[in-house]
């Protein structure tokens, strides 16, 4: 796996963003004195055969393919290791998994989950799903230490939960790898000895963990002794030592994955080079270790990438053809027909059994807020059987705030305990904050229109004051200065809050008449408030808020009929907001809905008006490439008079894209849209969703006491590129009254 470390490192320096990853505790082997004697062959009369397993990234599933020619022809594996890619594959063999369930494994599509540059969506508490909706492009600096970025490109909470599930009745504290299905070894590199580590017990997905950690890309693993570990493969990327050594292996195969012939595009970038160069490094220590197997299979690759997890077919019958290729080698230790399934007997007879019912939640590390959260949602789970499901869903409570990451491992009962289990949470904070600063460029262009571009910057400080409480603090800087402050003080575990809050906006407004300026004004306003409600689940909060303004609203050059307005405003309202959604960008499934409801009034030059707000998104999948979405907005005072600076508007991209920017403004507005977006390109692993054609239809109404209404309707056309940088928009639209405009948006999905 680590053969693309050098590519990935610069990739994560050019697109790091969000929080930083979290650590698991991982357990250093136990000295050989501790663990039981290896397992003796059966039948007896044969050698000891094992196998060493590659590290290669998406390439390791190649190993599926060669385990699965070993079963079919009989050729028993009494021994296993592993490197990163090696380390999974062999893990999941040794503990009984088939090779059809690991190709099956490989083939599922939740296997992407793994690889994301973010905690899902679905999993981030309320306030961190508005952060991605309103900065999706961020970038995350920690401030807790100076200025820091994250310490790999991707997050790990995917990969976490991943082999927590897959390796569950193998995560114990006090599990031997010797007494597995099949004894096995997988191998790390201590960053802070510069030796490798080859791990004999502790919890199974944390060893595998550990040993997967590519430097860059996933962040490293610290040890319960404060060892930091990452990928084995920097030393020992086919360790065929540790199973000579450790295992004691008397036959050693080797599957090695044959890096292709220099190419042109090897040598056609920095990136390139570097990628090619460290390639040489870890040919070296595979070469060295080749050297000490029996029968070497190899597998070639040329045309494959350490990222192509979804050609896993391809790979898998490409092992496989390259253990056909060594029949004649390998068949010298096949079994019969009577042999083969007493090998088979005594390996299931060392399958672990389930745990038990779970009894005990002990918590290690974090505030005691956090440890309280974890035994609060860890209360449904137990008087149960442990389930996998049950108690990564009793840990994600404490992750979703971006501040703790969550692992876990079996603790051993008493005697008399009847097969009951216990688990031992752990909690490590991020080690770059809170407070975390997000930054992140955004950018609106349209012919024959102004160009909007401002930089955002949010600080966030989470569990200032208490836990579950925080400060946020944000400015947009460029086209407009907004300035904000919001301190959220939850009163109760149940998510009751309180929030003070504060803006100043000063802002060009520009007017517009049968598609001309004919006016520039410039708005300028403060405003406090006070929010008070509920955060009933990352999904839904219920609040009321009360806010006054005052505003300045100034002509600055042109005439469009209106008057210098300076004074204050008062609103009120109720509002619910529920979202679904799986993504905050692009969603492919899912809704969201806001509604709010309450009054306007004491505003100047303004009569008391009811007011009310909603928006509501909906998207629906088809086959595997199309998202079909439907939206909503309205905004209305109820046709009451009310002066222009407290209007609504409608205008620009995706908001009536044929237009200009905010043409159209009005005491009552309604906007529909209706669109399909088919995929045409996937981004690499992790990077991102790809880039979509799209197609849309916008419809929408402006009405104002002193104007007539005003229809407009247009179709769009166009691409979206769903990127680490955010939603980048290139689209052509064409609407009625004459209206036509190309636009360009980077930042948010308007």
């Amino acid at each position: 796996m680590v053969r693309q470390s050098a590519a990935t490192f610069i990739a994560a320096l050019l697109f790091a963003s969000a929080a930083g990853g979290q650590q698991p505790a991982v357990s250093h082997p136990a000295p050989d004195a501790a663990r039981s004697p290896l397992p003796a062959v059966v039948p007896s009369n044969r050698p000891v055969i094992g196998l060493a397993l590659e590290g290669g990234g998406a390439l390791g599933l190649v190993h599926i393919g060669v385990l699965q020619w070993m079963d079919e022809n009989h050729i028993p594996v009494d021994r296993l290791s592993g490197t990163s890619m090696g380390a999974l594959i062999g893990g999941l063999y040794a503990t009984g998994r088939t090779p059809a369930e690991l190709r099956a494994l490989a083939l599922d599509s939740s296997i992407s989950s793994v690889f994301t540059l973010h905690a899902p969506y679905a999993d981030v508490s309320y306030r961190r799903r508005q952060d991605r909706r309103d900065i999706p492009q961020g970038l995350s600096i920690g401030l807790k230490n100076g200025l820091g970025l994250r310490n790999a490109l991707l997050a790990d909470l995917g990969v976490n939960e991943f082999l927590s599930r897959e390796f569950f009745n193998y995560n114990g504290h006090d599990l031997n790898y010797d007494l597995l299905p099949t004894p096995f070894r997988c191998v790390a590199t201590d960053l802070n000895t510069l030796h490798s580590v080859s791990f004999a017990s502790g919890p199974l997905s944390q060893s595998v963990r550990a040993s997967i950690s590519i430097p860059g890309v996933f962040p490293p693993v610290q040890g319960s002794d404060g060892h930091y570990l990452v990928d084995g493969g920097i030393l020992d990327n086919l360790p065929t030592d540790v199973l000579r050594h450790e295992l004691h292996a008397e036959i050693v195969i080797a599957v090695r994955i044959s890096d292709g012939p220099l190419l042109g595009v090897d040598t056609s970038s920095i990136v390139a080079v570097l990628n090619r160069a460290f390639a040489a490094g870890i040919a070296h220590n595979v070469d060295q270790s080749e050297a000490l197997a029996d029968v070497v299979v190899r597998v070639p690759l040329s045309g494959f990438s350490t990222t192509d997890f979804s050609k896993a077919t391809q790979l898998i019958e490409a092992g496989y053809k390259a253990a056909e290729q060594n029949r004649a080698a390998l068949m010298r230790y096949a079994l019969d027909g009577t042999d083969w399934q007493a090998y088979l007997n005594a390996r299931d007879a060392r399958r672990q059994a389930p745990p038990g019912v779970l009894r005990q939640v002990r918590v290690e590390g974090g505030e005691p807020g956090a440890v309280r959260e974890v035994k609060r949602d860890m209360k449904p789970a137990e008087g149960k059987l442990a389930s996998s499901q049950a108690i990564l869903s009793g840990l994600k409570g404490v992750q979703a705030n971006g501040v703790y990451g969550a692992t876990y491992e079996m603790l051993a009962q008493p005697a008399d305990a009847a097969g009951d289990t216990g688990i031992l949470v752990h909690l490590r904070k991020d080690p770059n904050g809170p407070p975390f600063l997000l930054v992140g460029p955004e950018l609106a262009a349209s012919t024959s229109n102004i160009t909007q571009g401002e930089l955002d910057l949010r600080l966030i400080d989470q569990n200032l004051g208490g836990y579950g409480s925080e400060f946020r603090a944000g400015a947009r800087i460029g086209y407009l200065t907004d300035l904000s402050a919001e301190y959220y003080r939850q009163l109760s575990p149940s998510g009751y809050f309180v929030q003070p809050v504060t803006r100043i906006l000063r802002e060009p407004v520009y007017m517009w008449a049968n598609q001309k300026r004919i006016a520039e004004r410039f708005e300028q306003n403060l405003e406090a408030g006070l929010e008070a409600g509920r955060t009933v689940n990352n999904h839904l909060q219920i609040a009321a808020r009360w806010s006054a303004m005052d505003t300045r609203w100034s002509l600055r050059t042109g005439n469009d009929g209106g008057s210098y307005l300076s004074g204050t405003a008062q609103t009120g309202l109720l509002r619910v907001s529920l979202d679904e959604l799986s993504a905050g960008s692009i969603s492919p499934s899912g809704f969201r809905i806001s509604a709010a409801a309450g009054a306007f009034y004491h505003a100047v030059g303004s009569d008391n008006a009811p007011l009310i707000r909603f928006s509501f998104t909906q998207t629906h999948p088809w086959k595997q490439n199309n998202i079909f979405g439907i939206g909503a907005d309205i905004n209305s005072y109820m046709r009451a008079r009310v002066a222009e600076p407290y209007r609504f508007t409608l205008g620009g991209p995706m908001r009536l894209s044929a237009s200009s920017f905010d043409e159209y403004r009005g005491t009552d507005t309604y906007l529909a849209r209706a669109g399909y977006m088919h995929r045409v390109a996937p981004m690499p692993t992790g990077m991102g969703q790809g880039l979509y054609a799209i197609l849309g239809y916008e419809a929408g109404e402006i009405w104002s006491p002193d104007a007539r209404a005003i229809l407009r309707q247009d179709g769009t056309t166009g691409v979206v590129a769903a990127t680490p940088l955010g939603v980048i928009t290139f689209g052509v639209s064409v609407g009625d009254a004459g209206r036509r405009k190309v636009f360009f948006t980077v930042g948010r999905w308007f």
